[in-house]
């Protein structure tokens, strides 16, 4: 019986053996994301135990029948939908991120990368699932460990002692700590990564500024701090609802790229930043 920790719309979910378990309510009334993802108007425990009920139907999340290969890209500028096209042009070769039941993993392709990240929560903590990290290895992923550990610090040393160059890193928000030790890894190693922030609903300006200092990306989430700190600092945003700010030259060209790959019609034009539709953003913003 395996036992998962995760957190959406700011509210703690233990999912237990399949069956979730919304112990906390959201602290996110409403969210522009999960409202064109799920058609969720207002959060309440309800609509989060349902969307988490369905990553279990439909994808198999947190169970031994998860989904491990996807194709389709729900969010236009996610962290794997960029990851997955940065990988695909050749940007990326490997990307360390967090999958439910098998901690952190080293994966270099698209298809697998996008079946983990997709409808990927903020996952706190995780149990191994046998089948999980048996699919994943036998699609060429690495794991650091076989006890689902979510270290990503290891999982960046892990895709450097492979050989890959150009290796992605996901952290949540809360690990800024991590995103400066990743650059002196990068900087003794001469394989510089590119960090990825995620999750970042209620971190502080601290955080933020932290964030804005190492990290290539930053979703902005629910967090006031991120739109105010980091994005007044960016080099390019990307939407108005829930920005995706790109904080170096790195972080720009992948954003870039997933315009160029992404399907849909967009509107690019010169702005000062951040660029905010006032009545489009979560609420509330904390």
């Amino acid at each position: 019986m395996a036992e998962h920790l995760a957190e959406m719309a700011g509210a703690l979910v233990r999912i237990r053996d399949g069956v979730p378990e919304v112990l906390t309510d959201p602290q996110i009334r409403f969210c522009p994301l999960r409202r064109d993802l799920y058609g969720i108007h207002e959060e309440s425990r309800e609509t989060v135990e349902k969307v988490i009920r369905s990553h279990i139907t439909d994808l198999g999340m947190y169970s031994p029948h998860r989904v491990l290969e996807l194709g389709e890209d729900p969010v236009s500028f996610g962290a794997s939908e960029i990851l997955m096209d940065g990988m695909a042009e050749g940007l990326v070769d490997a990307a360390v991120v967090v999958c439910d039941g098998a901690g952190t993993a080293v994966i270099t392709r698209p298809d697998v990368l996008q079946a983990v990240g997709a409808h990927m929560t903020g996952l706190i903590k995780t149990e191994p699932v046998k089948a999980i990290q048996d699919g994943l290895e036998q699609r060429g992923c690495i794991l650091i460990d076989r006890h689902a550990t979510i270290d990503q610090i290891r999982g960046f040393v892990a895709a450097l002692d492979a050989g890959f160059e150009r290796v992605a890193v996901t952290l949540a928000g809360s690990m800024s700590s991590d995103a400066r030790d990743l650059r002196a890894i990068g900087a003794r190693s001469g394989r510089r990564p590119l960090i990825l922030a995620v999750h970042t609903t209620g971190i502080g300006r601290d955080e933020a500024a932290a964030l804005a200092d190492t990290c290539d990306i930053i979703w902005s989430c629910a967090s006031r701090a991120v739109r105010e700190v980091a994005g007044d600092r960016a080099m390019l945003q990307m939407g108005v609802s829930i920005p995706v700010f790109a904080m170096t030259q790195e972080g720009k060209r992948l954003v870039l790229n997933r315009a160029l790959h992404f399907k849909g019609t967009l509107l690019i034009h010169r702005s000062g930043l951040p660029s905010l539709h006032a009545d489009r953003q979560p609420s509330p913003l904390i």
